[in-house]
């Protein structure tokens, strides 16, 4: 497990994952028929991304960005924010390209804590993770239609851009959904 101390010098920040940009199978897989390409696809992610995220903001995606090098330097070109990536189950294509961009920080690790949030980072949906029992909150990506976001089982979220109007969230946000839910 590493604690990010970046992270944890942040007053807030948005999160996301799952974009699969550049992956034509995920227009099935991911039920995203409302676009007839990928190409059209990815230009209304990486839209949907910069009407949110400011060129001076931070940002984590949780794994699974882009499917092949050509698609994820074009993506990067493109967004805003400075972009902490944590690797996921896909990501060879970002990892062959992200020393080519400033604004592009990999994560070190499978698990991240973020102490001064109370919160811990993963692709994958975690059974258990510290602090679980104390309240903290757990964010992750990958499992786009399973491991739904079920706040009255357990403090987690699923980031799967597909959950959330195919838009990053700020976590302050997500505090406040959290917050909301327990009244």
């Amino acid at each position: 497990m590493n604690t990010m101390t970046q992270l944890d010098q942040l007053d807030d920040f948005y999160v996301t994952s799952d974009l699969w940009l550049g992956r034509s199978q995920i227009m099935e897989i991911g039920k995203r028929t409302r676009w007839s390409s990928i190409e059209k696809m990815n230009q209304a992610l990486i839209r949907s991304w910069n009407k949110v995220v400011d060129p001076k903001d931070h940002i984590v995606c949780l794994g699974n960005f882009a499917w092949d090098p050509m698609t994820a330097r074009n993506a990067l070109d493109r967004l805003n924010g400075h972009i902490y990536f944590l690797k996921g189950s896909a990501d060879d294509a970002l990892l062959e390209v992200h020393l080519e961009f400033e604004q592009v920080s990999i994560l070190e690790g499978d698990i991240i804590t973020v102490p001064q949030h109370d919160l811990v980072l993963s692709h994958y949906p975690l059974r258990m993770w510290a602090g679980q029992d104390s309240g903290t909150l757990h964010l992750h990506g990958h499992a786009i239609y399973s491991h739904e976001t079920n706040l009255a089982l357990e403090r987690r979220f699923n980031m799967c851009t597909d959950n959330w109007g195919f838009s990053p969230i700020k976590l302050s946000t997500l505090k406040d959904l959290l917050n909301e839910f327990k009244k």
